[in-house]
């Protein structure tokens, strides 16, 4: 549509200007030549390319679609001349935003974009990491972590004490184990039996207490016992008498990226065993939501039916499990 069609100026010739010139253009790249299938509903035209752009990584990144798409494909589900996609998707692809799959026109998500997303989740997950450790531990009067894996270890980005104890502030940066804290397990809880030996044999078990796993066979025993419940415990496994609880932290994807913890002496938490489960699961549910997890299963699947803690019967770090087993490890 001409920019005097639009403007019901039929009988004056339009500008001669550069401006009306761009504009002229801009109408005719962003005229539709099909309209957009039912459910998907295009952005504003105002945006012009960029909206454009963001119609069409939208598309190849929709959870449960196909990996790839063809050029005509997307014209057709977002009612583009497929000419305008074409050139579109080679622009996205010189800047790293979408791949073409070689030998063919079908495009996915870049590289680039995902690279851009995990940095936008670490530095998410630090920033309500911090707030999260800070409320838990004023709530249960223990030290609460958050922890991420590095390597065969966690690695403990967020801590936090409650004011009558030693301030926690030393614990960030710490390393521990992955085979025998609570945390350390509820980070492997995504992983086979296979993933869990590459990572955990270069590096070994590391240093125990007296009721941490002994082989590799033992820790993936407990770690498929502890991803069934949705939780962690560690009891006696790092030092004598101290006992702590973890639950994954997961992201968008479903995908584990970090774990809450909480830790402490024994006398002090098995009274409260129950409080302190439900608290870590409650926290671990609200930081994966903040990192923009839907519901998703302790393995990692998506499920509809997933929600707060307590509102479904699915055992998941997302809801409440069963009663915890006071005497596992």
């Amino acid at each position: 549509m001409s920019p005097r069609a639009r403007t019901g100026a039929a009988d004056a010739p339009a500008p001669r200007t550069s401006g009306s010139t761009a504009a002229a253009i801009g109408a005719k790249d962003a005229a539709p030549t099909t309209p957009a299938p039912r459910g998907r509903r295009p952005r504003d035209e105002a945006g012009g390319p960029v909206n454009r752009a963001l119609d069409v990584l939208d598309l190849l990144g929709t959870p449960g679609g196909p990996s790839s798409l063809g050029v005509v494909e997307i014209a057709r589900q977002l009612g583009r001349d497929k000419s305008q996609v074409s050139r579109l998707l080679k622009l996205l692809a010189d800047a790293g935003y979408v791949d073409r799959e070689p030998g063919s026109l079908r495009y996915r998500i870049g590289t680039r974009l995902f690279a851009i997303g995990a940095t936008a989740v670490e530095r998410r997950l630090r920033d309500e990491a911090d707030a999260a450790v800070a409320r838990e531990a004023a709530l249960l009067g223990e030290r609460v972590d958050v922890g991420i894996r590095s390597g065969g270890s966690v690695m403990t980005i967020a801590s936090a004490a409650p004011d009558s104890e030693l301030r926690a502030a030393g614990w960030v940066g710490r390393t521990g184990p992955l085979s025998c804290t609570a945390t350390g397990r509820a980070l492997l809880f995504d992983l086979d039996t296979a993933a869990i030996a590459r990572v955990i044999v270069p590096e070994g078990l590391g240093p125990a207490g007296p009721a941490a796993p002994r082989s590799l066979d033992e820790l993936v025993s407990r770690v498929a016992d502890e991803r069934r419940r949705g939780w962690a415990l560690a009891r006696h496994e790092t030092d004598r008498g101290l006992l702590s609880l973890g639950a994954p932290v997961r992201d968008s994807s479903g995908a584990v990226v970090a774990a809450l913890g909480v830790s402490g002496p024994e006398s002090r938490v098995d009274p409260v065993l129950d409080e302190v489960r439900a608290a870590v699961l409650r926290a671990a549910y609200d930081l994966s939501r903040s990192l923009g997890a839907g519901a998703v299963s302790s393995a990692g699947r998506a499920t509809a039916r997933a929600g707060p803690p307590g509102q479904n019967n699915e055992v998941s770090p997302l809801s409440t499990p069963p009663a915890p087993e006071r005497g596992a490890s």
